[in-house]
């Protein structure tokens, strides 16, 4: 195998800690938007504290539109050349529609050709144009339309009413706060804060789900009245009544069924193909994320095979890989190595970001939010070298654990199908590969399972869920009323979950909080450098693929992403396809620092959420050991929360634009 072709970059301290500290006045950059409806009347103030916000990320244009009881904000950049084609905010030419749009569309070729065929004369080629004329056309259905990762809000004056959507997955943030009949919306907390007529105060609730790492609250945020807008919902504000419905429920029946899995496997390699090349979409080269794990290494190989038949939508590309230590458990840079090799295309290695603890609370004290756990500040110096090379986009391989990774329930579904070959074919295969107690355990079990009536299952379900809150890892370090909060949170949350166990975990990946705060906390750390990180491997298209085939053909035995390593051959280097470990991004040196300071801390600012005994489970833990790992979450949780709280109770002034006290973090 022939070397790769490796640019390294340079790694001094200081640099590194001011890159990720300051905005960058540079024309490299995010959008970010914001609305108001306030039926008393707007005041000029606000609108320019709203606007002096949302600028705070470096920006292309920076504008404001406001008519009656509504008004729209837009700081947007441009990734593509058809978002330079129409400012923002964008208005409809009768000026009753007018519309902000953060993010960006995958199928606006569809949409395009939908609106030809309604005789729509689209005046150019911009999402938001797209959007603005589409809502004209199917009014709430567009929502049921867009595909992509985006927030959009339109304000409506010809029914009176702010129109809000966000994209199936919740990428792209969008919070709100009502006060009364006026509503404030924005891409992040600090516009919140800056135009709310009251001061915001923190939500324990919030805090004590990420302090005990169990997520249930789908449209909370660490700030009380403060929520989100909920993923693959529409909201809709008319200055008395606020509602939201459910746009986009996942399917989870298997409804595509070949004869042969090579028809999988190519049915996959389309899809697959075919979100590389829509997420690639950019006037300027991408960049692509390699960590030489058998996701990201695909999506490198593929932009190149993408790049060579002239059908990558963009100027060029170029790979970037995290270049951990050796001694490390992050250190992947053989697979990635291999995988540029076998394309004979450069790396760029760029080593982890690791600051000390004095960043992340900075960090979330700019943002107005809990920090960063370390695993996703350690992205940040290879972020910021992508967009030094001048690129605005990284296409990242976020979504393949989830999607490809596979599990036992084929057995599930070869029983409530009565597929006794399919059945047998499995357990013969899973004998050779994992050894009969465990082959025979793996199938009893999930034979159960389906065939329980589903009265009885329910019961056993939530038996299991009571007895897990008191057996496993229970979080005795919160108060008994959090605790309680918290189980009934699972309660609501578990309610809206099929009962079917096949169709619950598909549902749950979906719906699960955890991914809302990993999708928040990592869109604001590449939304203030300036770089937009794209998923294909979590697009609608993948996932429906993922939901709607057969359990087996990602998992057999030991081995998972079957399907994926099956039509990636000849494809990824043989090297990252055989690929069984995965590597394992811990800081064992802030675990410990985020364990000192709550030590130090914790009666002072999580008094009212902890127990202080209970408390000891945690922060005794040695993070130096394999059990440190295990606590990991906990740990950041409650660093993120006592350090939230600190920042709340120091820090107030008065907000010039509402007049009254409020909490604001560090300029």
């Amino acid at each position: 195998m022939d070397r790769p072709l490796i640019a390294r970059a340079d790694d001094p301290a200081k640099r590194r800690f001011v890159a990720a500290t300051q905005p960058r006045a540079s024309f490299s950059q995010m959008s970010a938007i914001g609305a108001i409806f306030d039926p008393e009347g707007l005041h000029s103030e606000e609108l320019d504290a709203m606007l002096a916000e949302l600028s705070q990320v470096p920006h292309d244009e920076a504008k404001i539109w406001r008519s009656g009881p509504m008004a729209l904000a837009a700081c947007i950049v441009h990734t593509s050349a058809e978002s330079r084609e129409q400012p923002q905010p964008h208005i409809s030419e009768d000026g009753r529609l007018a519309a902000v749009f953060e993010g960006f569309l995958l199928n606006h070729e569809d949409l395009t050709r939908d609106l030809t065929a309604k005789g729509v004369q689209l005046a150019n080629r911009s999402d938001v144009e797209i959007v603005l004329r589409g809502y004209e056309v199917w009014g709430d259905k567009l929502a049921e339309r867009l595909r992509g990762e985006y927030s959009l809000a339109i304000a409506d004056l010809r029914a009176g009413r702010l129109f809000v959507t966000r994209d199936h997955l919740g990428f792209v943030p969008l919070y709100y706060k009502q006060d009364d009949e006026r509503l404030v919306l924005a891409s992040d907390f600090r516009t919140i804060a800056a135009v709310s007529k009251r001061p915001l105060e923190p939500n324990p609730r919030y805090l004590a789900q990420t302090i005990a790492n169990k997520w249930f609250l789908r449209d909370e945020t660490p700030w009380r009245d403060v929520k989100r807008v909920v993923r693959a919902h529409t909201l809709t504000f008319d200055g008395r009544r606020l509602e939201q419905h459910n746009y986009w429920v996942p399917p989870t029946e298997v409804t595509i069924r070949y004869k042969r899995e090579e028809e999988y496997v190519e049915h996959y390699r389309e899809v697959l193909f075919d979100c590389v090349r829509k997420v690639s979409r950019s006037d300027r080269p991408v960049g692509v994320a390699v960590s030489g794990g058998l996701d990201s290494s695909a999506l490198f190989s593929i932009s190149h095979l993408l790049e060579q038949r002239g059908e990558l939508e963009a100027p060029g590309f170029h790979g970037y890989s995290l270049a951990a230590s050796e001694d490390g458990n992050a250190f992947e840079l053989p697979y990635a190595r291999a995988a540029a090799a076998h394309i004979g295309r450069p790396l760029t290695e760029v080593p982890l970001f690791d600051p000390d603890i004095d960043w992340y609370e900075q960090d979330a004290n700019w943002h107005n939010d809990i920090a960063i756990p370390s695993n996703g500040a350690m992205m940040l110096g290879m972020e910021q070298r992508v967009v030094d090379d001048g690129s605005r986009v990284l296409i990242n391989g976020s979504g393949g654990d989830e999607w490809l990774q596979g599990n036992a329930q084929y057995y599930r579904e070869f029983v409530g199908e009565m597929d006794i070959a399919g059945f047998w074919q499995a357990l013969m295969r899973d004998g050779k590969s994992l050894g009969w107690p465990k082959a025979l355990k793996q199938a009893s079990r999930q034979t159960v399972a389906e065939l329980t009536p589903s009265f009885l299952r329910m019961k056993i379900r939530k038996r299991l869920r009571e007895y897990r809150r008191k057996n496993e890892r229970e979080p005795v370090w919160l108060l008994p009323e959090y605790r309680e909060m918290l189980a009934e949170a699972e309660e609501v949350y578990d309610a809206q979950l099929p009962e079917n166990g096949v169709h619950w975990a598909k549902r749950n990946l979906l719906l699960s909080p955890f991914s809302d705060l990993t999708h928040q906390l990592m869109r604001r750390q590449r939304n203030r450098i300036g770089l937009e990180s794209r998923h294909p491997m979590l697009s609608r298209a993948f996932i429906e693929f993922s939901l709607a085939t057969p359990a087996h053909i990602k998992r057999k035995g030991s081995i998972t992403k079957v399907i994926h390593r099956e039509s990636m051959q000849g494809i990824l280097a043989q090297e990252v396809l055989d690929r069984k470990t995965k590597a394992n991004f811990t800081n064992v040196e802030i675990d410990q620092q985020f364990a000192a300071h709550v030590r130090e801390h914790a009666r002072e600012h999580l008094a009212g959420i902890c127990d202080f005994e209970g408390l000891k489970q945690v922060t005794s833990v040695d993070y130096s050991t394999p059990e440190g790992d295990f606590w990991a979450w906990e740990i950041w949780g409650l660093y993120a929360s006592a350090a939230f709280l600190y920042q709340y109770q120091r820090v107030n002034e008065i907000n010039p634009a509402t007049g009254v006290q409020q909490d604001r973090n560090l300029k």
